[in-house]
């Protein structure tokens, strides 16, 4: 009964007993034999003590053979908002530093190192805070100058006359400003808008065998006519009125003249310019009389916007060609 009793004694012993290697991540390993298993008693026993942040794992094998491995957390620096945050790490990514450490990364801030990247001891992360603003600049759009030339000049071809007065139009330009860590980087245009467009400067200036009206012919075009029922030659006037209609009822304007209907009847499409081809009227539409046409003192009178250009070229010598 004895020897049963020892027997049963020695395979429990046998059975609880362990050999227990502990180790840790710095190289350090002892080898104890022990009934425990909890670690503090192993690491006691061992004299190889985890720190704070250090991990801890334990691992039992087939038989009485056991491992408690202590992997030591390793020192990382974070550098963020003019202040430098120290962590320790076992293992893990600049993501997983950033969050021991506290720091939150907005919509646009980026990390040196990436976030994904692994860290090892004494690695520095820097958190570059990025913002940006958009500011809004004024332009100026310069106008341009447009010539409507004219041969009605041609006794004083130095002679201009601003028909439209020019002014410059104003732009307002979007410009995305990136700025990191307080410094500005960058900046790139985002967006542009005319908050005045520009207005043309148009003026009327001396052009030989530019006709003053510009009425078109048959031909679609300004040139003279390449074939005409008849042509008168006369004497010719120039008027302007307030009026905004003829005697015939239609519109008054460049390119209408004034005329004897008996001679040249309303709604008459003539060609008409100086007998020594100086001076170019142009096209015209026979809208209107007058009493100088009636009596056949005057031949045809020429319409002017103005009564300085009507003065301009007083009387001339014209041929009118009849068109349609």
């Amino acid at each position: 009964m004895l020897l049963l009793c020892l027997c049963a004694t020695l395979f429990f012993l046998t059975d609880t007993l362990h050999i227990v290697y502990v180790t840790d991540s710095a190289g350090a390993c002892a080898r104890i034999t022990t009934y425990a298993t909890d670690p503090a008693t192993l690491m006691h026993l061992s004299g190889i003590y985890a720190e704070e942040h250090d991990a801890i794992t334990f691992t039992s094998y087939s038989g009485n053979l056991s491992n408690l491995n202590i992997q030591r957390a390793f020192p990382v620096t974070v550098q963020a908002d003019g202040s430098d945050h120290a962590v320790k790490l076992t293992e893990g990514t600049v993501e997983d530093a950033l969050r021991a450490a506290g720091v939150t990364l907005g919509e646009n801030d980026y990390t040196e190192p990436a976030l994904h990247t692994e860290l090892a001891e004494g690695d520095t992360i820097t958190v570059h805070r990025v913002v940006y603003q958009d500011t809004v600049t004024y332009e100026t759009i310069p106008y341009e100058t447009e010539y409507s030339y004219t041969s009605e000049f041609y006794k004083k071809r130095s002679k201009t006359v601003t028909l439209q007065s020019g002014r410059d139009g104003e732009m307002a330009v979007t410009s995305r400003e990136r700025w990191v860590d307080g410094e500005m980087e960058s900046a790139q245009v985002v967006g542009t808008e005319i908050t005045r467009a520009p207005r043309t400067q148009i003026i009327r200036a001396y052009k030989a065998g530019a006709p003053v009206s510009s009425r078109l012919g048959p031909n679609g075009t300004t040139d003279p006519p390449t074939s005409y029922r008849t042509v008168y030659t006369g004497r010719a006037t120039g008027y302007s009125s307030s009026g905004g209609r003829g005697a015939s009822g239609l519109g008054l304007g460049y390119g209408t003249v004034a005329v004897d209907p008996r001679l040249i009847p309303y709604g008459t499409l003539l060609y008409i310019c100086s007998a020594d081809g100086r001076f170019v009227y142009g096209y015209a539409i026979a809208t209107d009389t007058g009493t100088a046409m009636q009596n056949g003192t005057v031949l045809v009178d020429l319409y002017y916007e103005t009564f300085e250009e009507a003065r301009l070229n007083g009387v001339q010598r014209v041929n009118v060609y009849v068109v349609g």
